[in-house]
Protein backbone atom coordinates (compact mmCIF):
# COMPACT_ATOMS: atom_id res chain seq x y z
CA UNK A 1 0.00 0.00 0.00
CA UNK A 2 1.17 3.53 -1.27
CA UNK A 3 1.42 6.42 0.97
CA UNK A 4 -1.58 7.64 -0.78
CA UNK A 5 -3.60 4.94 -0.27
CA UNK A 6 -2.99 4.38 3.05
CA UNK A 7 -4.08 7.79 3.29
CA UNK A 8 -7.22 7.77 1.19
CA UNK A 9 -8.33 4.43 3.40
CA UNK A 10 -7.67 6.83 7.06
CA UNK A 11 -9.40 9.75 5.46
CA UNK A 12 -12.52 7.63 4.61
CA UNK A 13 -12.43 5.83 8.12
CA UNK A 14 -11.97 9.51 9.87
CA UNK A 15 -14.18 11.43 7.76
CA UNK A 16 -17.14 9.17 8.27
CA UNK A 17 -16.28 9.16 11.93
CA UNK A 18 -16.26 13.31 11.70
CA UNK A 19 -19.50 13.41 10.15
CA UNK A 20 -20.90 10.96 12.81
CA UNK A 21 -19.29 13.43 14.88
CA UNK A 22 -20.94 16.61 13.29
CA UNK A 23 -24.82 15.14 13.17
CA UNK A 24 -24.32 14.32 16.72
CA UNK A 25 -24.59 18.11 17.56
CA UNK A 26 -27.47 19.56 19.14
CA UNK A 27 -30.14 20.48 16.24
CA UNK A 28 -30.77 23.21 18.34
CA UNK A 29 -27.77 25.59 16.78
CA UNK A 30 -27.76 28.59 19.55
CA UNK A 31 -26.45 25.51 21.62
CA UNK A 32 -23.65 25.59 19.36
CA UNK A 33 -21.87 28.77 21.63
CA UNK A 34 -20.85 26.72 23.99
CA UNK A 35 -17.50 27.24 25.37
CA UNK A 36 -15.65 25.52 27.85
CA UNK A 37 -13.33 28.53 28.73
CA UNK A 38 -13.94 32.17 27.94
CA UNK A 39 -10.41 31.49 25.89
CA UNK A 40 -11.59 28.33 23.86
CA UNK A 41 -13.45 28.47 20.56
CA UNK A 42 -17.44 27.42 20.75
CA UNK A 43 -18.51 24.26 19.08
CA UNK A 44 -19.67 26.66 16.41
CA UNK A 45 -16.66 28.17 15.80
CA UNK A 46 -14.96 24.59 15.82
CA UNK A 47 -17.17 23.42 13.16
CA UNK A 48 -16.39 26.45 11.56
CA UNK A 49 -12.77 25.71 11.60
CA UNK A 50 -11.95 22.45 11.12
CA UNK A 51 -14.73 21.22 8.31
CA UNK A 52 -13.66 23.83 5.38
CA UNK A 53 -10.41 22.03 5.67
CA UNK A 54 -12.20 19.05 3.54
CA UNK A 55 -12.71 22.07 0.63
CA UNK A 56 -9.63 23.58 1.51
CA UNK A 57 -7.29 20.85 0.64
CA UNK A 58 -9.42 19.28 -2.43
CA UNK A 59 -9.32 22.48 -4.20
CA UNK A 60 -5.39 22.06 -3.28
CA UNK A 61 -5.22 19.05 -5.34
CA UNK A 62 -6.05 21.28 -8.65
CA UNK A 63 -4.25 24.63 -7.35
CA UNK A 64 -1.51 23.62 -5.20
CA UNK A 65 -2.95 26.06 -2.66
CA UNK A 66 -4.99 25.27 0.38
CA UNK A 67 -6.61 28.63 1.75
CA UNK A 68 -8.06 28.93 4.93
CA UNK A 69 -11.22 29.98 5.35
CA UNK A 70 -12.48 31.35 9.26
CA UNK A 71 -15.52 31.89 10.64
CA UNK A 72 -18.14 29.31 8.25
CA UNK A 73 -21.20 29.11 9.41
CA UNK A 74 -23.82 26.38 8.71
CA UNK A 75 -28.04 26.76 9.07
CA UNK A 76 -28.03 23.12 10.49
CA UNK A 77 -25.45 20.62 11.71
CA UNK A 78 -27.32 18.35 8.87
CA UNK A 79 -25.99 21.22 6.67
CA UNK A 80 -22.58 21.24 8.59
CA UNK A 81 -22.13 17.44 7.77
CA UNK A 82 -23.63 17.55 4.21
CA UNK A 83 -21.45 20.49 3.16
CA UNK A 84 -18.09 18.10 4.58
CA UNK A 85 -18.98 15.05 3.00
CA UNK A 86 -19.55 16.20 -0.27
CA UNK A 87 -16.00 17.64 0.26
CA UNK A 88 -14.36 14.76 1.71
CA UNK A 89 -15.65 12.88 -0.96
CA UNK A 90 -14.65 14.92 -3.89
CA UNK A 91 -11.13 15.28 -2.45
CA UNK A 92 -10.98 10.93 -2.34
CA UNK A 93 -12.16 11.71 -6.44
CA UNK A 94 -9.69 13.47 -7.08
CA UNK A 95 -6.38 11.54 -5.19
CA UNK A 96 -7.29 8.27 -7.12
CA UNK A 97 -5.80 10.49 -10.10
CA UNK A 98 -3.03 12.37 -8.58
CA UNK A 99 0.42 9.83 -9.33
CA UNK A 100 2.33 9.06 -6.59
CA UNK A 101 5.11 11.61 -7.46
CA UNK A 102 2.79 14.55 -7.46
CA UNK A 103 1.20 13.22 -3.71
CA UNK A 104 5.47 12.78 -2.71
CA UNK A 105 6.94 15.82 -4.11
CA UNK A 106 4.22 18.66 -5.23
CA UNK A 107 4.41 21.93 -2.90
CA UNK A 108 1.11 22.98 -1.51
CA UNK A 109 1.22 26.27 0.32
CA UNK A 110 -1.35 27.03 2.91
CA UNK A 111 -2.43 30.50 3.33
CA UNK A 112 -4.59 32.26 5.43
CA UNK A 113 -6.17 35.72 4.34
CA UNK A 114 -4.01 35.60 1.12
CA UNK A 115 -0.78 35.33 3.47
CA UNK A 116 1.78 32.18 2.65
CA UNK A 117 2.03 30.99 6.06
CA UNK A 118 4.08 27.71 4.89
CA UNK A 119 4.41 25.20 2.23
CA UNK A 120 4.85 21.41 2.17
CA UNK A 121 4.60 18.65 -0.06
CA UNK A 122 0.82 17.51 -0.66
CA UNK A 123 0.88 14.64 1.55
CA UNK A 124 2.58 16.26 4.38
CA UNK A 125 -0.16 18.83 4.50
CA UNK A 126 -2.68 16.86 3.54
CA UNK A 127 -2.02 14.70 6.54
CA UNK A 128 -1.79 17.79 8.91
CA UNK A 129 -5.03 18.71 7.72
CA UNK A 130 -6.36 15.28 8.54
CA UNK A 131 -5.15 15.41 11.94
CA UNK A 132 -5.94 19.04 12.71
CA UNK A 133 -9.76 17.76 11.81
CA UNK A 134 -9.59 14.58 14.13
CA UNK A 135 -8.19 17.28 16.92
CA UNK A 136 -10.95 19.57 16.62
CA UNK A 137 -13.02 16.25 16.73
CA UNK A 138 -11.77 14.99 20.07
CA UNK A 139 -12.28 19.22 20.94
CA UNK A 140 -16.18 18.74 20.25
CA UNK A 141 -15.72 15.09 22.74
CA UNK A 142 -15.58 17.24 25.33
CA UNK A 143 -18.33 19.47 24.93
CA UNK A 144 -21.71 17.55 23.84
CA UNK A 145 -22.83 16.44 27.57
CA UNK A 146 -22.42 20.41 28.37
CA UNK A 147 -24.72 21.23 25.17
CA UNK A 148 -26.81 18.60 26.26
CA UNK A 149 -26.71 16.02 24.16
CA UNK A 150 -24.92 12.65 24.45
CA UNK A 151 -21.17 11.88 22.90
CA UNK A 152 -21.52 10.27 19.56
CA UNK A 153 -20.34 6.79 19.75
CA UNK A 154 -16.71 7.84 17.21
CA UNK A 155 -14.28 4.52 17.98
CA UNK A 156 -16.43 2.45 20.35
CA UNK A 157 -19.40 2.44 22.80
CA UNK A 158 -19.66 5.73 25.10
CA UNK A 159 -20.74 5.92 28.49
CA UNK A 160 -23.96 5.23 27.95
CA UNK A 161 -23.64 2.55 25.65
CA UNK A 162 -21.88 0.54 28.62
CA UNK A 163 -24.32 1.28 31.15
CA UNK A 164 -27.06 0.00 28.80
CA UNK A 165 -24.88 -2.79 28.12
CA UNK A 166 -24.35 -3.30 31.37
CA UNK A 167 -28.11 -3.05 32.41
CA UNK A 168 -29.14 -5.63 29.97
CA UNK A 169 -26.18 -8.14 31.40
CA UNK A 170 -27.73 -8.09 34.67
Amino acid sequence: MTNKEFFIQTWQSEMKRTAVAVRGLPEDMTKLSYKCDEKARSASDIIGHMLPHAEAICNATDSFIATEETGKTYDSTEDAALYFEKYATLLVEKLKAIDDKTWAEQIVEFRVNGNKIFAYPMMNLYWAFMFDIIHHRGQLSTYYRHMGVRNPSIYGPTAEDVEAMTAAAN
